[in-house]
């Protein structure tokens, strides 16, 4: 019988989550950081703009500071050394931190939420769909899909950014993800995955999840949003299993993947991954497109040298097919890329929990602990990226790539809890970035403000519509 994700329990092979730690119980020898003056001061602060708190923490305290929220210990490492010891080094001393219980209504247990060891499973079978071969192919949808959006674009209008690339990314993710089959149910599933981040929104604060079951539409809809992206899912698995297709899109790579010992995903597993792809393959692709291209409107000189890139490439110009290997060896195109995840890293940050006592590049870390790593704030060390503010693509050199020290610069994450999709959404945004630049020149319709605010939540995004006039 299925189980849909927004009532799932947590799956008992997880390790058990050790308890918080109270201000009454914190041991001695804790890192610095701010105190709260009156009660719910450090939590205001916290809840109106996170990243620059997390930021002004590093700035005021160093790469390792802790502070209470709700009562409870938080933990802020932030330095690179600290970055590679909890993903990498000592990554089976943390499980996924606050939040993430409820990430899991809405995805259940896929890659991006699961623990161990059923992750560990998951991401072995899942390795296959993304294999250079497969790239390639979804390479030539990608640029097929970008094209007619493109070319859709009247010069002289104001075009929407931000939901015209929420868009074409979910077309895109929807068509390699499913097919055909999926494109009745693109305006739904946008709707509903909207209203699901939305919801999902303050993912580091303990506790959230007792609004969940408040009898107001608010929050209703949040079960209501999950319910539906889950049956889009299972409609489509069952169609597919009825036709006894599997057909070349991911799904029908999911319907067909077997682990070591024979064993196949089952169907609440299909779901749950696919789910996953659909957020992970356009909301985080789309939010790094809009700070792109706002980023540059504001830079002729780098907007000149990509068209050029662009306008020499046969995929483009002369029609030929889109590769891969064409594709990722766009230098200007990379470097846009590069910079615009530092800036504006989708994931911005990653929460996690101690499971056991354990020091982290000498700082002592207690089993139970919340500790926060920030992509936002070591992305923009000075000690690895000068004038760290600024959008500056040209920084993306050969060199700078071989001095970066492991767990400077992580937009995808790091270790086994790296995304499998990187090459994917690296793939993805390239080509949209230079089929565009190869026919228009985004301005920004406000040029007194021609960089939108942010509007941090689940993921990093651009506030607002982000209107762009077409030149």
């Amino acid at each position: 019988m299925t189980v849909r994700p927004f009532v799932a329990e947590r799956p008992r092979e997880y390790a058990p989550t050790p308890p918080a730690i109270h201000r009454r119980d914190a041991p001695s020898g804790l890192p610095p950081g701010p105190r709260a003056r009156v009660p719910g001061e450090l939590l205001v602060r916290f809840q109106r703009d996170t990243p620059s708190f997390l930021l002004d923490m590093r700035n005021r305290y160093g790469p390792a500071s802790s502070f209470f929220l709700g009562g409870e210990l938080f933990m802020g490492m932030f330095s690179p050394a600290m970055v590679h010891e909890i993903t990498v080094a000592q990554q089976s001393s943390f499980i996924k931190g606050v939040g993430f219980e409820r990430m899991r209504k809405v995805l259940g247990t896929g890659l991006l939420t699961n623990e161990e060891p059923i992750h560990l499973r998951h991401r072995r079978m899942m390795q296959p769909p993304f294999h250079k071969a497969r790239l390639d192919a979804y390479a030539e949808e990608m640029s097929a899909l970008s094209r007619a959006t493109i070319d859709s674009w009247q010069v002289g209008s104001t075009i929407k950014l931000a939901p015209e690339m929420m868009r074409l990314t979910l077309l895109i993710v929807a068509r390699t993800l499913f097919g055909t089959d999926a494109d009745r149910y693109t305006d739904q599933i946008a709707e509903s995955m909207e209203i699901a981040i939305d919801r999902i929104e303050r993912t580091m604060l303990p506790g959230l999840d007792r609004l969940d079951s408040l009898p107001l539409p608010y929050w209703r809809k949040f079960r209501q949003a999950a319910d539906e992206l889950a049956a889009i899912a299972e409609d489509l698995i069952a169609e597919r299993r009825q036709r006894n297709a599997e057909g070349d899109d991911l799904l029908g790579l999911l319907l067909a993947l077997r682990d070591e010992d024979g064993s196949a995903f089952t169907d609440d597993e299909v779901r749950d991954e696919a789910l996953t792809l659909i957020l992970s393959g356009h909301e985080t692709t789309a939010n790094a497109l809009t700070w792109a291209f706002s980023w540059l409107g504001t830079r002729p000189d780098v907007f000149a040298a990509l068209r050029d890139e662009a306008l020499a490439q046969d995929w483009i110009t002369a029609g030929a097919p889109a590769t891969i290997a064409d594709v990722m060896s766009t230098e200007v195109a990379g470097q846009v890329v590069s910079e615009s995840l530092r800036l504006a890293p989708p994931v911005w940050v990653a929460p996690r929990r101690a499971l056991q006592d354990v020091v982290v590049d000498g700082v002592r870390v207690p089993a139970g602990a919340h500790v926060l790593i920030s992509q936002y704030v070591t992305h923009r060390d000075p000690s690895y990226f000068p004038d760290p503010h600024t959008w500056e693509p040209s920084r993306w050199t050969p060199q700078l790539h071989a001095d970066l020290p492991r767990g400077a610069y992580f937009p995808f994450g790091a270790g086994t809890r790296k995304c499998l999709g990187d090459q994917f959404a690296l793939l993805e945004a390239r080509i949209i970035l230079l089929h565009a630049a190869a026919r228009h020149h985004l301005m920004p319709a406000d040029s007194l403000h021609p960089i939108p605010r942010a509007e941090p939540r689940a993921t990093y995004r651009a506030k607002g519509p982000v209107p762009m006039v077409v030149t």
